[in-house]
């Protein structure tokens, strides 16, 4: 090898060590004589900073934006697909001021919960997602009969609700109603009619506007034997004899049908996804 070559090789291979050498006594005196001088300088010039405060607000709930006393309410065990856009178009056309709450299984809150037009509803406190302890169950008819027919869940999730949109997978209110939901907070019970009932209160089916201090009322004195009537059935032979209480009637216009479809309704709920319409 040339003699040019191997002394430009021990040139290049001291310059690397030379040039961290170099670099570490440049750290060692910023650190040790250049910045001790500066720190009195920085010090005063942080003082002269403006002072800032940001209020993260961590214990604002964002549901307080809504009325304590309205709430729509919707349980389901199981975790069917079309549930997050019923419940999003129910969002869009009830009332504003209205909070709602899904009630679900482990798998049902999950499926509802990961979608991202929920999670935003979730974040502006319009909907609460909940899966109820033991001994609660949801799983079949009966279950949420007694659920509903029990003054324990309305004191322990319900507390300070009086007006209950109920609302299941088979019911929906019309987006193009010529009444809103508010017109009927004057009612102590809107439903649907029922002719297998054969009476003239509109008080029946999944579909219903709730007065709850009228559930409690009725819940003080009497209580539902288990596997008997329906919730709604229930209720609705003992809301006829209570005095001052406003029902719907088959006279009224409708706030919702079920077994025999009627002209411009303000929701539906077909019974049995639809098998039992007239």
């Amino acid at each position: 090898m040339p003699s040019f070559i191997k002394s430009k090789l021990r040139r290049d291979s001291l310059q690397a060590p030379l040039i961290a050498i170099v670099a570490l006594l440049f750290a060692w005196f910023i650190a040790l004589v250049v910045l001790p001088q500066c720190k009195p300088a920085i010090a005063s010039a942080r003082q002269n900073l403006p002072s800032i405060a940001i209020d993260w607000s961590p214990n604002n709930d964002p549901r307080k934006n809504y009325n304590a006393s309205k709430v729509a309410l919707i349980i389901e065990h199981e975790p069917l697909p079309l549930l997050v856009p019923l419940i999003l178009h129910m969002i869009g056309v009830v009332p504003p001021d209205w909070r709602f709450i899904f009630i679900g299984s482990q798998k049902s809150v999950w499926t509802v919960g990961r979608a991202f037009g929920i999670q935003v509803q979730q974040g502006l406190g319009k909907i609460e997602l909940m899966q109820l302890p033991q001994p609660w169950k949801i799983r079949s008819k009966e279950d949420r009969n007694r659920l509903l027919t029990d003054t324990r869940f309305y004191d322990e999730f319900l507390p300070g609700v009086e007006w209950l949109l109920k609302f299941s997978r088979d019911s929906i209110l019309c987006a193009n109603s010529e009444l809103s939901l508010n017109d009927w907070l004057d009612y102590t019970w809107a439903g649907a009619t029922d002719n297998r009932q054969n009476k003239a209160l509109a008080v029946y089916g999944d579909l219903s506007l709730r007065r709850i201090s009228v559930i409690k009322q009725i819940l003080s004195f009497q209580s539902r034997y288990n596997d008997s009537e329906a919730d709604d059935s229930w209720f609705g032979s003992r809301l006829e004899v209570l005095p001052d209480a406003k029902l719907a009637m088959t006279s009224d216009q409708p706030f919702a049908v079920q077994n025999n479809i009627t002209s411009r309704p303000m929701g539906y709920n077909l019974q049995a996804r639809g098998n039992l319409v007239d």
